[in-house]
């Protein structure tokens, strides 16, 4: 059976890499993971990094719970797949969830979405 897919568009860390050689040359001089490292810490504002924390968390949690019956898919809202999706499906603020292809609204308060996500699960025989 067809997992419910769960997409979620937010604002989302962006690491980026430096050319192959460059790439090379850090990792071997004992630079490499310590440039990602900063780089990932510094991806986002510290209050955009806690929500960004809150919903990993989330997101974690479902698949502990749903495990293969749930597909999640997040997209990285500053990109063009999240404008894009931003505009098909009418949404202004972030995060937004969309669960199978419909958005739903519960601002920050993830758990208010566990109901519904186990509903769609038992309509389609899946919980």
């Amino acid at each position: 059976m067809k997992p419910v897919a769960i997409e979620v568009i937010t604002y989302a860390p962006t690491a980026f890499y430096h050319c192959q050689h460059c790439e090379l040359a850090f990792r071997e001089v004992g630079l490499g993971e310590r440039v990602r490292r900063e780089a990932a810490a510094n991806a986002l504002p510290d209050d955009l990094a806690r929500d960004f924390q809150a919903l990993s968390d989330w997101i974690h949690g479902l698949l502990d719970t749903f495990g293969s019956r749930i597909r999640v898919r997040v997209v990285d809202a500053a990109s063009i797949e999240g404008f894009v999706k931003s505009v098909r499906h009418r949404v202004g603020r972030y995060p937004a969830v969309i669960i199978d292809g419909r958005p739903v609204d519960a601002g920050t308060d993830y758990q208010a979405l566990q109901p519904l996500i186990e509903r769609r699960l038992a309509a389609s025989g899946r919980l």
